[in-house]
């Protein structure tokens, strides 16, 4: 199980890279401001098209920021049911070691909660770290369309969007998660 210490510098980094990309995207958004400003456009399509560039920065690293706080958190709850007796519904694999990275998340979880005796959906920012993962898993396999059965959809195809205070807000709530879920499971549950 992850420490607060290795938590707030995993933490810090993701902030850090959002703080630099966001720094550098903004200095380009200036810069074609005021090439705009001073009529360097011959058509207002150009102007958009340069802002294409800096925009995709931002919405680079905003995805991968989301990413990597969502496999942290993937991480830190393998690591606490790593050891702990399967869930119900976990089949055995025959001839072969089932480790905990080749588990669903769902599995993992049960063991967590059966373990403990907690619902994970009860933790701190749970509701943050769900839309996290949905959001996440969108971008890896849909290009970020919302799935039409499984997310709410307003119409069809609809999308996931983000934003840079959802990234920032992203960064808190895997903090206030992982530390309810953390102090919940470094005791034993009671027979």
């Amino acid at each position: 199980m992850g420490t607060l210490i290795t938590l707030d510098i995993e933490l810090g980094a993701i902030r850090s890279f959002l703080d630099r990309v966001m720094n550098v995207a903004d200095s380009e958004y200036s810069r074609i401001k005021a090439m705009s400003d001073a009529g360097e456009f011959a058509h207002y399509d150009d102007e958009a098209n340069a802002y294409f560039v800096p925009e995709m920065w931002e919405n680079i690293a905003i995805r991968a920021a989301l990413s990597e706080l969502n496999s942290l958190v993937e991480w830190e709850l393998g690591v606490i049911a790593s050891g702990l007796q399967p869930g119900k519904k976990e089949k055995p694999q025959k001839d072969r070691l089932t480790f905990i990275f080749d588990l669903k998340i769902g599995h993992i979880i049960e063991r967590i909660e059966n373990h403990y005796g907690i619902k994970i959906k009860e933790m701190s920012s749970y509701g943050d770290i769900k839309s996290l993962r949905d959001k996440v898993n969108s971008f890896k396999h849909r290009k970020g369309y919302k799935h039409p059965y499984r997310d709410k959809c307003e119409t069809l195809p609809d999308k996931f969007t983000t934003s840079r205070e959802e990234a920032y807000t992203a960064v808190d709530s895997v903090k206030s998660f992982l530390r309810d879920v953390w102090s919940k499971t470094t005791r034993r549950k009671s027979a």
